[in-house]
């Protein structure tokens, strides 16, 4: 095919090479052979060649071509390059374009007309398709195909392992090729293959169902689709493989042990916790990558859009859901990438699954197997026992310790004689680590030495009177009428953040900012009724902590717990009083009692309910009365008076509260309807501020939220008071018209006649229910807000409403606890015996919470596992494996949610609207002028003032002590 007048000379290609030839053999220039004894490779030698990844070599001898001078009489020389243009400078001529070639076809004595001198015509440069014309007539010239030609090309080793002898042309453009720095790229050339018609198989090849083989090696496969498809996927196939064993090595975190192998990685309460995905996440996504992209290709279709804003996914979130399925199979792979699927399993073993569900679970490598899910809790137990025993024991810490009983119903389904139904009782205690607290403050002589003094003698029950700070009583009464205003009203809600801001400026002791750590102790199959196993529980606590007999820190530890515990810590203590060897652990004198916080505020609902629910037999018609309210909105009445449900009550309480107050707002504001009255101030833009209000809040309170206000009720009957000012007058009452008293049919007993009443005596036991309601409200908001100051505040008001009511051993229990707090301590052990009666467990801001309620909270969980299991407090499972992972059950609870990228729970009751009651109880406060003044008014003569009553009492216990004494 060369021109004859081109200049190009051509040698006899070389004889091919066998694949079986030394390197010596193929390296050695070869004589030239007859064109008719050139064969090409039968389909046998093709079928058992190399493939093309072995070592190949390639080198065709060749002259040095001669250069041609084309250039015209006066025009520039013209200088013809032999170089391909894909050639490095310096390189080579190609060899097919020095060597003679042969042709097999007739020649064509023709030539095309050679340029002269003188002519300034040049030849027309060839194709692409006559290049490649060009070179696949070379190579069959050369005997090969276009198989053989590119396997040698490539190839770079021999069947033996030497390399393969490379030109300096040969090794630089396959260099330049493979490297990519070609403008052909080896992807160009894989996508034609791929995509070229000639790749396509019909339906009835055997080769058809090859493509995309995981059994038979790619190697092995000879049609191009099915070839490529295969090696892709038995390349990821390596990689995957890879990817696996590299995750699950033990350096890279997913392996926790629970064994006495390797140490090092021992199961700890750290890697079970909120951190546990992110940490699993961390490990597939390094080591991973590959397996992860594919499976969410898997996983995630493209995202939908809205106005061209793809839209978040929400529902199965496909990271998460890549996680925990790359984690079971990696658990599936070996047992040592056990770190999800052990927290999965902690969680249903928390949760009290079936164990049917565990097993199934197990079964299919969502988590290990019950044992082991047993065993890696005994783990956490004993390293939470030795960090409660370090913290305890340590000299330079402080904690707190909280004790509760607990018990659960056993009932039995057959009866038989040693098979009868039982109430199991047993003992739940905590340790709270206090930080922030000075251990010097616990110093047992200075205690010793304050009760030494013995100051309670002197105290009266105008002492007592002078420790209530009325100034913060009276800012805190004015704040908490303007919040009912503020809340209730939507026209003002902007105004709430002004109430926190003010409460938060004028906090008297506040707790510290942190989150509180808390150690569940074992529990205890001993009963706290009982003084002598109630010794034996305190002991088995004190231990737990690091306290024995023989080895004890000399100074005070707080126990707190509810009244019955209380009582019974000081009766231990007295009992134990008197040792001959003044030994301050075995006489208890080591311990310092304390009342906690929600029990005693529980109690004072119930007080509240039982003062003024008002009559429980026939109509009850005040309308000052709880149960009147209740009757409106459709509420009955508690079963027992004497236990009236916490929730229940607490939201029918403040939801009276809540009416009366806004219903006294209303009268301030001369309307019929108050949220119309600020809906349309809104509307004309003139709605009160923050400073504009207070004035008028403070004015309200004082008039129908304190004690003078009561009395001003009970005998104020003139208009020119300030009370009477604001109070405004009602339409008179008729005690006829007005009286609904059932009809008696005995005789009636004879009483002394009830005073007469110049005042309104409704009115006044009305204002009695706010006081009451007020001071719980400011309880439950100081807890919530770690407000440790105006806490104690509600204590000490406290003390007289329960002295006033028939719950004389919370006045009792107030009254040594008052007495303590402020003549038998030193002001830094006064501060933090008050800063532990309330905690943040969460770190959240105004999420505090009483000691003993965490206590019931940890005592639920314990329960519902006892309850479960059919089991006893002390047995061995509940007691050295359930109860000291509560904390790590709980947390894990809300780990997950946290984890799985899920909202937190708001961990607090719902709290439905309650629209329809409020606009009912407003009605009928409007209807019945409950908060306007009306002489003469009495509907039943109850003596609602507790707090009057109680001062009372404690003025006769001290008159009787006197004259005792």
């Amino acid at each position: 095919m060369a021109d004859s007048g081109s200049g190009f000379t051509w040698e006899e290609p070389e004889t091919p090479v066998t694949r079986t030839q030394p390197v010596s053999t193929q390296n050695t220039p070869t004589p030239t052979v007859p064109r008719s004894h050139r064969r090409p490779l039968c389909p046998s030698q093709l079928v058992n060649a190399p493939h093309f990844y072995a070592q190949i070599q390639f080198e065709a001898s060749h002259t040095p071509s001669k250069s041609f001078d084309y250039s015209a009489p006066k025009k520039r020389p013209f200088q013809f390059s032999l170089y391909d243009e894909n050639i490095p400078p310096g390189s080579s001529p190609s060899p097919f374009l020095s060597a003679e070639r042969p042709s097999k076809r007739p020649k064509n004595t023709s030539q095309p007309p050679i340029s002269t001198p003188g002519s300034s015509k040049r030849r027309s440069p060839r194709t692409n398709a006559q290049k490649l014309e060009l070179v696949l007539e070379s190579i069959q010239d050369q005997g090969w195909t276009l198989g053989c030609f590119l396997y040698k090309l490539f190839r770079a080793k021999d069947d033996e392992g030497n390399e393969v002898h490379r030109s300096q042309t040969h090794s630089q453009m396959v260099s330049i090729f493979l490297a990519g720095r070609a403008n052909e790229t080896v992807a160009d050339i894989v996508s034609e293959w791929m995509m070229h018609p000639d790749g396509r198989l019909p339906s009835s090849s055997p080769n058809s169902d090859l493509s995309f083989s995981t059994t038979i090696p790619y190697t092995e496969i000879r049609p191009v689709r099915a070839a490529l498809t295969s090696f892709a996927v038995q390349t990821v196939q390596k990689k995957l493989y890879a990817e696996a064993e590299e995750a699950v090595d033990l350096k890279n975190g997913l392996h926790v042990s629970i064994g006495k192998t390797h140490p090092e990685m021992r199961l700890s309460r750290d890697d079970i916790g909120e951190a546990t995905i992110a940490r699993v996440q961390s490990v597939i996504a390094n080591h991973q990558k590959v397996t992860q992209h594919l499976f969410e290709a898997i996983a995630m279709r493209k995202p939908r859009k809205h106005n061209g804003i793809p839209l978040p996914r929400e529902a199965r979130p496909a990271d998460i859901v890549i996680t925990h399925a790359i984690a079971t199979l990696n658990f599936c792979r070996t047992d040592r990438a056990n770190l999800l699927p052990l927290m999965r399993g902690i969680l249903y073993f928390g949760s009290s699954a079936p164990v049917e569900l565990i097993n199934y679970n197990c079964r299919i490598g969502n988590m290990p197997a019950p044992a082991t899910i047993r065993r890696a809790l005994v783990t956490l137990s004993g390293d939470e026992s030795r960090a409660t025993v370090a913290h305890g024991a340590d000299p330079d810490t402080a904690g707190f310790v909280f004790v509760d009983n607990t018990q659960n119903y056993a009932l039995v389904r057959d009866a038989r004689m040693g098979r009868e139904s039982v109430m199991n009782s047993g003992m739940s205690g905590l340790y709270m680590e206090a930080p922030d607290v000075d251990v010097a403050v616990f110093n047992l002589d200075e205690k010793r030495a304050l009760i030494a003094k013995n100051l309670r003698k002197e105290v009266r029950v105008e002492d007592l009177l002078s420790y209530l700070d009325q100034e913060d009583a009276d800012f805190m009464g004015t704040l908490l009428f303007l919040d009912v205003l503020v809340r209730c009203v939507p026209a003002l809600k902007p105004l709430c953040s002004e109430i926190a801001v003010r409460l938060d400026a004028t906090a008297k002791i506040t707790l510290p900012q942190g989150k509180a750590v808390v150690h569940p102790l074992a529990c205890s199959g001993k009963k706290q009724t009982i003084p002598t196993e109630l010794k034996d529980g305190m002991l088995d606590f004190l231990q737990q902590i690091g306290q024995t007999p023989e080895r004890y820190l000399r100074r005070k530890l707080p126990v707190g717990g509810d009244g019955l515990t209380y009582a019974m810590l000081q009766q231990l203590q007295t009992y134990s009083q008197f040792r001959i060897d003044d030994n301050p652990f075995k006489s208890f004198e080591i311990l310092e009692p304390q009342l906690q916080l929600w029990h005693t505020k529980w109690t004072d609902v119930i007080r509240i309910f039982q003062t003024h629910w008002g009559r429980t037999t026939g109509k009850n018609n005040n309308p000052a009365s709880l149960g009147f309210s209740a009757a409106q909105i459709g509420r009955a009445a508690p079963s027992n008076m004497k236990k009236v449900e916490f929730y229940p009550g607490t939201q029918l309480l403040y939801l009276v509260l809540d009416a009366k107050i806004l219903d006294i707002w209303r009268l301030s504001f001369k309307t019929d309807n108050i949220f119309a009255y600020f809906e349309g101030l809104e509307t004309a833009k003139t709605l009160p501020d923050f400073e504009t209000l207070l004035p008028i809040a403070r004015k309200l309170y004082r008039a129908y939220g304190t004690a003078r206000g009561r009395d001003h009720a009970m005998f104020d009957t003139g208009a020119t008071s300030l009370w009477a000012q604001t109070v405004p007058p009602g339409s008179p009452w008729n005690a006829a018209i007005n009286s609904t008293a059932p009809k008696k049919t005995r005789k009636p007993k004879e009483k002394s006649p009830p005073k007469p009443c110049i005042g309104d005596f409704v009115l006044a036991q009305n204002i009695d229910f706010i006081r009451d309601g007020l001071n719980s409200r400011k309880l439950t908001t100081a807890i919530a807000r770690g407000d440790i100051g105006r806490m104690y505040e509600c204590l000490k008001y406290m003390l007289f409403t329960f002295g006033g009511s028939t719950h004389t051993n919370y006045l009792n229990y107030l009254l040594e606890t008052i007495m303590n707090l402020e003549l038998e301590c030193s002001p830094g052990l006064k501060l933090a015996l008050l800063r532990g009666l309330v905690w943040n467990l969460s770190g959240l801001p105004n999420h505090c919470e009483e000691g003993d309620y965490i206590v019931e909270f940890f005592n639920r969980l314990l329960e519902d596992v006892v309850q479960h299991k059919s089991a006893q407090f002390d047995d061995i499972f509940i007691r050295d494996i359930v109860s000291r992972n509560l904390r790590h059950i709980a947390q894990l609870k809300v780990a997950w949610r946290t984890g799985t990228g899920m909202k937190k729970k708001a961990h607090k009751h719902t709290d439905p609207h309650t629209k329809p009651e409020m606009l009912t109880l407003l009605k009928v406060y409007k209807d019945t002028e409950l908060h306007s003044r009306r002489p003469t008014r009495q509907i039943d003569d109850r003596d609602t003032d507790d707090f009057n009553r109680g001062i009372k009492k404690l003025r006769g216990a001290q008159a009787a002590h006197c004259k005792h004494s």
